[in-house]
């Protein structure tokens, strides 16, 4: 049951006051996810995860490289393998040789000669221009490195370099009254990303959805429903009837002003505890939430702890009452209460309006300060548009003045979504719903899945179509820049040609029809393993990065490193499967190959799960 239907249930009563019961049931909301955090760290005592940078060979290789550099160089610095090269990593030596007053490439030299008697599991270090070109033993990598998937499974790429550190993710956060639109699409599916990133690197992490469920927007909706409420229509579709009503009160405003006194008014009487208009605001944001988890349900997303605004109301005053008090805010002749920065780095914002209302920065400063006392994290991530920086970075500001410590915050930003004109269009192409374009999905998805497979049941078309629909919305978003404006298009999205959802689960049922055709895989041991033919290598060392990519997304932030990199893994997956054969291959070549299958699809599974995407046998 959500917090709003606990709250509107218990206004049954017309002694209980909205936002008290509001905080009472918050926090014991907080106290579950705790005990629950406690318990599931006890659980995972138990499991005999990677610790960190030494986990997993490609990784022991990387630091140790490191190691050398940086005891007989004072250097540690390695950069991306230039394209067309298949070396693992590549040494810089234009910083060493300017210290040493000599040319790039001699420095180059020098440093290969002494890598490669130093480090035994090089098995060549090639020099080009000022580079260092590093290739290790493909054998030893693959033997460990199957070692490592056979023996973590779904927990490969995972580390406890995160040493259960709490990171608290807020994310999705739409508004109530109003249906998710495409426009929440991005922020719930990146932070969802992000928390599952984040825990494989041994964070424990707390998602929070923010739901805006204050200020004077529901005074005028509650006005709306007062004057305008359709009973059956909001009987059969109530989220999108508050929608309809709020709409038409700005309809309504444009030839009566008056009517915008009347909502700030109601809302200046919800804010002080009316009793019917809260018990009406409960209702309607239980019904919204109801309609969230619904949407959650479908792109199987899983946050916390949801809280809105409104809970973070009786914390307000001391907020405003310290910013006066230190001197960060001061108090308008209006009555208003502003926040200028003495530095004049960033613009004045209000916290509070002459008549007294909060606004959503006194609201953000409030949430922020009871995420650190109640979970005491060492990081707060902002999943949110673009179009607030300005604001957060005004909000970190004010935090730090107060106090706290300004580098726990973080803003990670996103661009814009934008979809072709179409048939979802709704509210004259101003408004998309976010549940029109997963169902569109699924039923392209499922015409796909009929033409190709007609001879499966409709029960296999459903389950089939639901993964695929759904994991081409995500992949068409997480493969790409969370910082960039992306369009959604079908073709792109649901393409099984290459980069998309549908290309991946597709090499993923491939690989497990391989395994299954095979039948009994052999029981593993290491020694058997060869690793001969050249694309065996190319494969072998595409799936020992897993666990780098998945680091490099957690520290940049960026869950699109993860979908690159499997997409990489596909195509060098599809390359190895036309040049090597599998189940006509003979002895330690069938079983080598066989586990690098099982490995490759590991790998698979285990990516698309941090992107929040599900696999499939059968296709």
């Amino acid at each position: 049951m959500n917090i709003y239907r606990k709250i509107a249930d218990a206004m049954q009563d017309p002694s209980v006051s909205a936002f008290v019961e509001e905080e009472k049931i918050g926090l014991a909301e907080v106290k579950h996810i705790k005990e629950a955090i406690s318990q599931k760290e006890k659980q995972e005592e138990f499991l005999d995860l990677p610790e960190g940078e030494d986990a997993y060979p490609f990784l022991t290789y990387k630091h140790s490289i490191r190691d050398f550099l940086r005891g007989e160089y004072g250097f540690d610095e390695l950069a991306e393998v230039p394209k067309g090269v298949d070396a693992d990593f590549a040494i810089p030596c234009f910083s060493i040789a300017m210290i040493k007053g000599i040319k790039p490439q001699e420095a180059a030299i020098e440093i290969a000669e002494a890598i490669k008697k130093e480090c035994a599991f090089i098995e060549r270090a090639e020099v080009t221009g000022g580079y260092v070109n590093i290739y290790v033993d493909a054998k030893a990598l693959g033997q460990e490195t199957i070692v490592s998937v056979e023996t973590l499974k779904e927990h490969y790429g995972a580390s406890r370099a995160g040493k259960r550190a709490k990171v608290v993710i807020e994310y999705s956060s739409p508004n109530a009254a109003k249906p998710m639109s495409v426009g929440h699409l991005r922020s719930t599916i990146i932070g969802e990303s992000l928390k599952k990133i984040y825990e494989a690197q041994g964070f424990t992490v707390i998602g929070i959805d923010h739901v805006g469920d204050f200020g004077t927007q529901f005074g005028k909706l509650l006005y709306a429903i007062s004057q305008w409420k359709d009973d059956d229509a909001f009987a059969k579709e109530p989220v999108k009837e508050m929608l309809r009503l709020y709409v038409k009160f700005h309809e309504e405003a444009k030839s009566d002003p008056t009517l915008e006194d009347k909502g700030r008014e109601m809302f200046q009487k919800l804010e002080a505890g009316d009793a019917k208009l809260a018990r009406q605001w409960a209702d309607l944001c239980a019904v919204s939430a109801d309609d969230f988890e619904k949407i959650y349900a479908m792109l199987g997303v899983k946050i916390d702890l949801l809280l809105g605004e409104s809970f973070y109301q009786s914390r307000i005053p001391d907020v405003i009452a310290r910013c006066l008090e230190k001197n960060i805010a001061v108090k308008n002749e209006d009555g208003s209460v502003a926040v200028n920065f003495a530095d004049e780095e960033f613009p004045s914002f209000l916290l509070a309006k002459k008549d007294g209302s909060s606004l959503y920065a006194a609201r953000d400063i409030a949430a922020a300060e009871f995420r650190l006392e109640q979970f005491d994290p060492v990081k707060i991530i902002y999943v949110v548009g673009g179009e607030q920086t300005l604001h957060f970075r005004q909000v970190f500001k004010t935090l730090g003045l107060l106090g706290h410590d300004a580098g726990k915050f973080t803003h990670d930003s996103f661009g814009l979504v934008s979809l072709p004109e179409g048939k979802m269009s709704t509210r004259e192409g101003r408004v998309i719903f976010l549940e029109d374009l997963i169902n569109e999905s699924i039923e392209r998805a499922r015409k796909i899945v009929a033409e190709k497979n007609p001879e499966l049941t409709d029960a296999e078309k459903k389950e089939i179509a639901e993964a695929v629909g759904i994991g081409a919305i995500i992949y068409n978003d997480l493969s790409q820049s969370r910082e960039k404006n992306i369009q959604f298009t079908w073709d792109r999205a649901l393409s099984m040609e290459g980069n998309s959802a549908p290309y991946l689960q597709y090499a993923y049922a491939r690989a497990m029809s391989i395994v299954k055709k095979a039948g009994d895989v052999p029981v593993f041991v290491k020694e058997h393993i060869v690793i001969e033919a050249e694309q065996e290598q190319k494969l072998v060392r595409m799936i020992a990065r897993l666990p780098e990519a998945v680091q490099h997304a957690q520290v940049a932030g960026a869950p699109h490193i993860v979908a690159t990199y499997l997409n990489a893994l596909v195509q060098e997956f599809s390359r190895f499967y036309n040049e090597c054969p599998v189940l006509t291959a003979e002895g330690a070549t069938r079983e080598t190959r066989l586990h690098l299958v099982r490995a490759t699809a590991q790998v698979i599974k285990n990516g698309l799960f941090l992107l929040g995407i599900r696999t499939l046998d059968r296709m």
